[in-house]
């Protein structure tokens, strides 16, 4: 059968809802006895005709009763002939063929039913996404009024006994709300041209606020076409992904949500290691700065000035030049008897301008 392993994407639910929206149900092939069956999906008001003609629950025959008319209003058609048509007038024989089917047969055949029955309800979901795609408007516009399930419409006779399913109501329900969104702004935008003529500067501001607010609503409108679901866009989060994005109300909600939690992403992970690296860094820089304090403090004893500072008196020059720790661009004599006062005079000047420490 089709449908049996379910909605997998968005792509396989847009295609399960053209056939719920347009044609009213899905459809599943069965070769039994060399004969094409094709049931279908039945909808809520199927389902409910089907309990009433099982009788009371209480009942001993209950079960196989409502295993038979539930095969029945799943039929659609044998070989080709369409049963939708006369389903009331071929009520008792079709019944009696699905009470002669072995019990293990038919149990089978209601399991693959159910299956399909599960796969149309997780379509729904997607539907508020799907009805919003250029497609589905067109083709609500194309409908121009007529029933969902008109055989005009579905192209399948007998179409119109069935009844919309919810898929049905839904699409027709939202397609009115976009159509009366559509009425509402034209006759504001008329509205507006009106007030502008005589409050231009507040006509402005309210037309830029119903501008906002439009944009936002279809760009939500859009992500959801694109995606199928807001449930969808919440899936893509992921721990080794980046940030998500925000664009919508719901996108919002659950990033917060994500975020008082303390759940990160990888872009949170990212800016965590980002901020140790930082951290480390400027740590290292401190260390290495407080190291060179204190290797500057060890080597303090060899800077040659140091302490109060004065000038040299001539006793100390003689000491200095007698003792011979002058520095290298000093100037000593060799000997003070051997050099002539003129020279001595001279000498003192030049070295009466030095500096000695207190240590000196």
């Amino acid at each position: 059968m089709r449908w049996k392993k379910g909605i997998m994407d968005k792509n396989e639910a847009y295609m399960a809802l053209s056939d719920l929206i347009y044609k009213g149900f899905l459809t599943a092939e069965l070769d039994f006895d060399g004969k094409l069956f094709i049931f279908k999906t039945m909808n809520d008001k199927e389902f409910d005709l089907v309990k009433m003609y099982s009788g009371r629950p209480e009942r001993p025959d209950y079960l196989t009763r409502f295993n038979n008319y539930f095969l029945l209003f799943s039929l659609f058609m044998i070989e080709n002939k369409n049963i939708l048509l006369n389903r009331e007038t071929c009520l008792e024989d079709v019944t009696e063929f699905f009470k002669s089917l072995p019990t293990v047969l038919s149990g089978k055949i209601i399991t693959s039913l159910n299956g399909l029955r599960k796969t149309a309800y997780e379509s729904l979901r997607y539907l508020e996404g799907f009805t919003y795609t250029s497609t589905s408007r067109n083709t609500w516009k194309a409908l121009n009024g007529l029933s969902p399930v008109a055989p005009e419409f579905t192209g399948i006779p007998g179409t119109s006994q069935l009844g919309m399913n919810i898929h049905q109501e839904s699409w027709v329900m939202i397609n009115k709300s976009l159509d009366d969104e559509e009425r509402y702004n034209q006759e504001f935008y008329l509205a507006l041209m009106v007030a502008s003529s005589s409050n231009p500067k507040g006509a402005r501001h309210i037309r830029n606020q119903h501008e906002t607010q439009t944009k936002n609503m279809e760009d939500r409108r859009k992500k959801l076409a694109r995606l199928g679901s807001i449930e969808d866009a919440k899936k893509k989060w992921s721990p080794e992904g980046w940030a998500v994005s925000t664009d919508t109300a719901e996108e919002l909600v659950a990033e917060l949500e994500r975020q008082i939690s303390g759940v990160k992403d990888r872009h949170d992970v990212f800016i965590d290691d980002y901020m140790k690296k930082m951290r480390d860094e400027a740590q290292k820089r401190t260390e290495e700065a407080e190291n060179r304090i204190r290797a500057a403090q060890v080597d303090h004893d060899n800077v040659f000035i140091e302490g109060q500072q004065r000038a040299l008196s001539p006793e100390e020059t003689r000491q200095l030049l007698s003792n011979k720790i002058a520095r290298k661009d000093n100037i000593v004599l060799v000997s003070e008897e051997g050099t002539s006062a003129q020279d001595k005079e001279k000498f003192y000047k030049k070295i009466g301008t030095r500096v000695l420490s207190d240590k000196g």
